[in-house]
């Protein structure tokens, strides 16, 4: 056991093998810290509990696209579309740079449910960091919030889809269509919200009336172009 982590290129990728080949329930934090050859109260400091240590890398990834959108709205006369584009590729190029990571990851949580929760808590991170650059990022117009909800939540559905298209075959690399995607959805939404970005007059306002609300749901399959609609068709 101690042989299988310390093979592998670091702590967290052979800690998430080592979760998926020995059993989640079965591995115990202090087998992992023996394999990692640290203390157990070493392990607990640096990398938390076992499901902290599975997506322990995805703290410093977020960190990396916060930077890449930061600089890019420090650029006078970035396009938005293009630093989202940018932005997604930074975060799939991750997985496909630490494909046995990736992999066992995927192994992992296909084996343990409750897992899924806290990827989909990663997920909203990730989104919520592309909100609040495309919020600042779109054009200043009375519908920004909503466009950035919708298109921060579509390019991570479409990234998704990516991945675990990859992650089925990960032989390929499909960066260049995934990078090509997101740009064309990114102008497709932005285009054609309200006619170039602009959402459409608001209704007087009704004395006790609530903000309306949409909620689009996806099928984990889709491809871009059932986004596109399913997103359009939510806007109005």
């Amino acid at each position: 056991m101690t042989e299988t982590l310390r093979a592998s290129p670091d702590v967290v990728t052979g800690s998430i093998r080592l979760l998926a080949e020995q059993g989640w329930e079965a591995t115990t934090v202090d087998r992992l810290a023996q394999a990692a050859g640290i203390s157990r109260a070493t392990f607990f400091r640096k990398y938390g509990s076992k499901e902290d240590i599975v997506f322990a890398d995805h703290t410093a990834n977020l960190e990396r696209l916060e930077q890449l959108l930061a600089r890019s709205g420090d650029t006078a006369g970035t396009d938005p579309a293009v630093a989202l584009r940018d932005g997604v590729l930074l975060v799939f190029r991750h997985h496909l740079d630490h494909r046995e990571r990736a992999l066992a990851r995927h192994a992992l949580l296909r084996q343990v449910p409750q897992l899924r929760d806290r990827e989909l808590i990663t997920s909203h991170r990730y989104e919520r960091v592309l909100q609040r650059y495309l919020r600042s990022a779109l054009p200043e117009t009375p519908g920004r919030a909503t466009l950035a909800t919708a298109l921060s939540a579509a390019a991570v559905a479409v990234h998704n889809a990516y991945l675990r298209g990859w992650l089925r075959a990960p032989d390929t690399d499909p960066s260049a269509e995934l990078a090509a995607q997101t740009e064309r959805l990114a102008r497709a939404l932005v285009s054609g919200f309200g006619h170039g970005g602009t959402a459409p007059a608001a209704e007087p306002a009704t004395a006790g009336a609530r903000p309306a609300v949409v909620v689009t749901v996806l099928d984990p399959g889709a491809g871009t172009e059932q986004i596109l609609a399913s997103v359009r068709d939510a806007l109005g």
